[in-house]
Order: C-alpha cells, then sequence, then structure tokens
C-alpha cells in the first residue's frame, strides 16, 4: 500500500474506501432484484457526480458495485428478455431501471477516465487500469442503447457522450486498441471495440428488428466488431462517421463532406464476409452449436438477422424509396398469420391458375380441410401517412400491444374493402408512450391457398408411396402474394414458421388443372411466418406401375 494515500484527504461519500463501498452494498443482498439494481444504479450515480475522489479509488468503488452487480443484472435481464414481447408496467419498470444502471455505471467508469485526462489525484495509479476503466465505460454506454433499443425507445444524447468522451483521451493515449479482457471469462476486446459495438447497435435500424432478434443482432455484432475498419482519414471500406467532439449518433458521409481532426471513419470491413460465411452455414443448417449465438435461435433467425446487418452496415444501407403523403384513415388491423388466412380472398377449389397468378377466386374457397373459427378480433389504428407500399400508423392507447416489427398483419379500411397483407417494420415509442408503427404492405391482392406436400424435388414419384400403396400428405397454409415483388425472379408467398424445406414440392389445390410448386428460396422469417420464393414445376410427376 502506498503510505502517502494514509495521508490524503477522503471525500464525503460513503464508498470513500473500499471497506466503505462493501458495507454499503452489504444490505441490497436482501433486496428484491429490480429494488437492488435501483440501487445500485443510484449507487453508480453518486460515484459519476461526486467530487473529491482519487482516480484509483473511485475506480475501485466503481469496479466493487460492478462485480456486486453483474449476477443481479443478469438475473434482470434474463428475465426482461423472457417477456420481451409483453409491454406492460412491470416491464417498462424493468426496461427503466436496466436503462439507468447502465448509463450510471457508464458515466462512473467515464468519470474516472476523465479524472485521469484532468490529471486527479491517483491518476499515475490508475495508468495501467485506463483501458479497462474506457472499455467497461463503452460497454456499458453500449448495454444502455441496447436496453433502449429493446424496448423500442430512441437512445439519448447521453449515451453517445459516455461514449465520445473517455475514447478521445484513450485515443491519445493510443490504448484505444488496446486489449483487455473486460469480464472473466470472455474473449479479448478493445475499447475501440467496444465503441464500433454500440455505433452499430444504432446503425442497424434495431427498431425493425423483433425484440429477440434485437438481442441476436448484439451477440453477432459482439463477435464481428473486432473486424471493422477504422480510420482517422475518408477510405473507401469506411462509409459511417462520427464526430467525438460534436457528438451525435453515427451518420454516413455527406456529399463532399469536409475532413475535420476529431472526426472518425468507420465501416463493417471485413466483418460483411464473415458475417456473409455465418449466414450461408446457417441457411444450410451447418451451423456448429459454438457458432449459434444460443440454443434459443433457429438457423432462419440467424439468416434473417445477418441479412439485416450485413444490409444496414454494408456500403449502401437502405433508405425510403417512396415519397409519403399525408392520410387520416381508420385501419382495421388483425394480427397473425391464421387469421389472415381465414380473411383474405380464398382461391375457390374450382378456379383455374396460370403462371401469372391470375384467377379467378371466391370470398371463401369450396376446399375446407377442417372446420375453422375465425380467430382474433381487428383493431382500429389511425393511419398517418402512407406510400404505394408502405404506411405509418398511430396506435391508440390500449391499442396494438402485440405491436412489434416482424408481426403479419391484415389491414383493411372499410368493411367493403380487400383484406391487404403486411408487416410491421418499424415501431418507436414517443416520450408520451404513444406507439407508432411503419407498416410495409406485402399485398394488396393475397390469395388464401392449401399446398399439398409431394416430395423432395428429384425423388420419385413411387418413394412417395406409404408402406400401405396409398398415398399420404401433409398439408400447408400458404398466402400468394401475386403482386409483390419477385425474388431473382421467383414468385412469392407465405408460409407458417418453419414449414420451408428448400426443393420441397408441393401441389396447389385449385380445382381440375393440378399445378405443382418447388419451394426454392427463403428470404424472411417473421414472429409467425416465413416469406419464401416459389418455381412453378411444369409437370406432376406419375407413380410407377
Amino acid at each position: 500500500m502506498d503510505l502517502f494515500k494514509l495521508f490524503e484527504p477522503k471525500p464525503d461519500h460513503p464508498m470513500a474506501t473500499a471497506a466503505g463501498a462493501h458495507e454499503a452494498l452489504l444490505p441490497l443482498k436482501t433486496e428484491k432484484p429490480l429494488d437492488a439494481a435501483a440501487q445500485l444504479a443510484h449507487w453508480a450515480g453518486t460515484l459519476r457526480d461526486a467530487d473529491g475522489f482519487a482516480c484509483d479509488d473511485r475506480l475501485i468503488a466503481v469496479r466493487i458495485i460492478d462485480d456486486f452487480a453483474r449476477p443481479i443484472i443478469a438475473k434482470l435481464l434474463k428475465n426482461c428478455l423472457a417477456h420481451l414481447h409483453v409491454r406492460d408496467r412491470e416491464q417498462k419498470k424493468t426496461i427503466e431501471v436496466l436503462y439507468n444502471y447502465w448509463i450510471n455505471l457508464s458515466g462512473a467508469y467515464g468519470r474516472c477516465v476523465s479524472d485521469n485526462e484532468h490529471g486527479e489525484r491517483g491518476a499515475e495509479r490508475m495508468h495501467d487500469a485506463l483501458s479497462l476503466a474506457a472499455a467497461r465505460s463503452c460497454r456499458a454506454a453500449g448495454e444502455a442503447a441496447r436496453t433502449r433499443s429493446l424496448a423500442y425507445l430512441g437512445i439519448p444524447a447521453s449515451i453517445w457522450a459516455n461514449l465520445y468522451h473517455p475514447f478521445a483521451f484513450i485515443e491519445v493515449a493510443h490504448l484505444d486498441d488496446h486489449q483487455v479482457i473486460i469480464y472473466p471469462h470472455e474473449v479479448h476486446t478493445t475499447p475501440r471495440g467496444e465503441l464500433l459495438k454500440a455505433l452499430c447497435m444504432a446503425l442497424c435500424a434495431a427498431d425493425e428488428l423483433p425484440a429477440e432478434q434485437i438481442e441476436l443482432a448484439w451477440r453477432i455484432l459482439h463477435r464481428f466488431t473486432v473486424s471493422f475498419a477504422w480510420s482517422r482519414t475518408p477510405q473507401p471500406d469506411c462509409n459511417f462517421i462520427i464526430d467525438l467532439s460534436a457528438g451525435g449518433p453515427p451518420y454516413t458521409p455527406r456529399e463532399q463532406e469536409p475532413a475535420a481532426p476529431a472526426k472518425r471513419y468507420f465501416g463493417a470491413g471485413q466483418a460483411l464476409a464473415k458475417m456473409e460465411e455465418i449466414e450461408n452455414l446457417s441457411d444450410a443448417d451447418l451451423l456448429s452449436e459454438d457458432l449459434r449465438f444460443g440454443p434459443e435461435y433457429t438457423p432462419a433467425q440467424i439468416v434473417s438477422v445477418i441479412r439485416h446487418l450485413r444490409s444496414y452496415l454494408g456500403t449502401t444501407p437502405p433508405r425510403r424509396h417512396y415519397a409519403r403523403s399525408v392520410a387520416n384513415v381508420a385501419l382495421s388491423v388483425v394480427r397473425g398469420y391464421r387469421p389472415i388466412c381465414q380473411r383474405v380472398t380464398a382461391i375457390d377449389a374450382g378456379a383455374k391458375v396460370d403462371d401469372d397468378l391470375q384467377v379467378e377466386a371466391q370470398k371463401k374457397a369450396r376446399l375446407q380441410l377442417t372446420a375453422e373459427d375465425i380467430e382474433s378480433t381487428p383493431e382500429t389504428w389511425n393511419e398517418k401517412d402512407r406510400s404505394d407500399w408502405g404506411m405509418g400508423v398511430e396506435l391508440p392507447a390500449g391499442q396494438g400491444k402485440w405491436a412489434e416489427p416482424g408481426v403479419l398483419v391484415g389491414l383493411r379500411e372499410s368493411e367493403a374493402a380487400p383484406w391487404w397483407v403486411g408487416a410491421i417494420r418499424r415501431l418507436s415509442t414517443d416520450e408520451h408512450g404513444l406507439c407508432h408503427c411503419g407498416i410495409q404492405v406485402l399485398s394488396k391482392k393475397p390469395m388464401s391457398v392449401w399446398l399439398r406436400v409431394i416430395g423432395k424435388a428429384g425423388a420419385e414419384a413411387s418413394n412417395w408411396e406409404s408402406s400401405t400403396g396409398s398415398f399420404t400428405y401433409e398439408y400447408l397454409r400458404a398466402v400468394l402474394l401475386p403482386d409483390a415483388l419477385k425474388s431473382h425472379d421467383h414468385p412469392v408467398m407465405l408460409l407458417e414458421p418453419n414449414s420451408f424445406v428448400p426443393g420441397q414440392i408441393c401441389e396447389l389445390m385449385v380445382g381440375d388443372r393440378t399445378r405443382l410448386i418447388r419451394l426454392a428460396e427463403f428470404i424472411e422469417q417473421g414472429s409467425d411466418y416465413t416469406r419464401v420464393a416459389f418455381a412453378w414445376e411444369s409437370a406432376a410427376p406419375k407413380a410407377k406401375p
């Protein structure tokens, strides 16, 4: 122990010493996790704001809080992730407490770095832990951003301040790329890597992902940001910018944007190819357990999220293509795949179908394999603006508690109008608690059909027979999207989750003229649907005599 520290002044704070910090936290062991986390957020906030601490003493106290809180915060987060689709008062309180904890912890670690920058007492003694403090500050700020994203809330300015201020000094000290192990049992990371992860969370349009896929996106970014490109000057593979002095979220460079000393340029770089490799392995269901980001995620979800990340982190991020016009329409909205199948136009069992999906249809099909009741009662939402294939809506209080990106919806403007099919693509919550949705219209002429599964492409028809000599079939409900944009020149349809088998041959059950289709390509996995492309097959196979 440094004898000179015995004579240094101590701040008037319960955690001025390590013993005092442990004693202050002791009562929290018997508190409920939510209450304990709220108190831990308070203590972290006091360490961020209190003056008079030596740099190393403040860091010791912050680390004590961090170590004490980890199992408590992990338990809260696990409970939060288990109830992602519930937006009740308890879930909102959990999100609020988690956010307050992370943003205060980030600020407390950042204060340690800032005091070191200003040469406060204990700066030299803290030097070896400087990169760790900065990395933990950036990690906590990223966790705060993720927490807000899980509730579809915006990222406040305080997060950017917590990220940029410590990092700017760490960069001057040439420690921004210094490898550290932030927490036990983790791989090496760097302050820059932690900064990039938070930046990418802001860039990847998390408001367009289902809540569980936001968590998956965070795990994917955690693995791949180490491969991102970074530069102090404009570079071809650095298509995003931050300004360490001005603050604010990352953005794409404007035309003829001048360089500046505080600007930093970054891009996905080699990470795009690595993510594509994981996508291809997952698409073929060849991804090993240690690469799956968690046993709770299906290959389809991994493919969907990686495609989303590659799109938004690539060199040409998506932008709105269609002009919007003001609207004031009361929309009838029904949730879910099956209720939509029961409401949209159903192909008559005697209808004719050609390659362009021009059909004679009736409101009710004569073919019904099972008697079904209409599910789900429509809600009324307020349409505020629209384009040809999209609309922005506001959810009245108490409505759409199930709404989140990836949910399939049926839409109708009046009792006499046909049902459209759409998918919620964006969700945000304003300061008044009102939810706003962006809905992509997938089809204005959807058609519900039944598919009879025949077998895999290339298989002999005789192999499809059962041991009794008769045929047994599986039936699938599908929604054809005849006016939707084709995928690689293939028409598109919706299926229920986990029913897509590449190369599977199905019979479209539409009367006298038998038509076969082949399931060709997986496009995306929604909350209760799979969007796929299919191809028409020329003729039905015949069994051998």
